[in-house]
């Protein structure tokens, strides 16, 4: 007696039902791609960059849009430091600002090895004056130092030839000295100056 018959009439409606379902199963699948709706555009590309660098001796000015449908950006000037033969930073220390008429700020990142309470100085090594930049917060990868700078503090940087340092305590109470290059500085904040935010 052979598989679909006649005579089971059950039988038979089940082997056709599922003949229809093998064989429609297709189709539908078919009609569906046709009919899923096809894939935005992706939207054009600005024919302005998003994010812009410029390197002036050792420091590198950065910029960046803030939203992708506005001109604005932010930009910084920023100076990574690295012990010789590794390539993760040890510290960075950036100027910039956020945003239109935003004032400047000085910005250091360190490794996440600080003794509390206390503050990050950065100097010139042979001058007494320093910026004291404030503890934020600290993350797995590094702590976060920040204060708000005026042209007038940072004037004697601009054209010094000595060396800085960024200065905290470490974990231990140990006093850390990082060094700090200020060549370049200068026109790498004139540039900073005539970015259009």
């Amino acid at each position: 007696m052979p598989f679909c018959s006649t005579r089971n009439l059950p039988l038979l409606a089940r082997c056709l039902g599922f003949a229809l379902a093998v064989f429609a199963l297709p189709l539908d699948l078919a009609q569906a791609q046709q009919a899923a709706p096809k894939p935005a555009a992706a939207p054009p590309v600005s024919a302005e960059p998003s994010a812009t660098t410029a390197s002036f001796g050792d420091w590198v000015l950065r910029c960046q849009r803030l939203a992708a449908d506005k001109p604005e950006r932010a930009c910084e000037v920023s100076q990574t430091m690295q012990v010789q033969g590794q390539s993760a930073p040890v510290a960075q220390f950036a100027i910039g600002r956020i945003g239109k008429g935003a004032q400047l700020r000085a910005t250091a990142v360190v490794l996440p090895n600080l003794s509390f309470p206390s503050s990050l100085l950065a100097s010139v090594e042979k001058d007494p004056s320093s910026l004291e930049l404030t503890w934020r917060r600290c993350l797995p990868g590094g702590c976060v130092a920040d204060l708000a700078v005026s042209d007038d503090q940072l004037k004697r940087w601009r054209t010094t030839s000595e060396r800085g340092r960024l200065t905290f305590k470490d974990a231990a109470g140990r006093e850390i000295a990082i060094p700090l290059s200020f060549q370049g500085l200068g026109p790498a904040l004139d540039a900073l100056a005539k970015e259009a935010l």
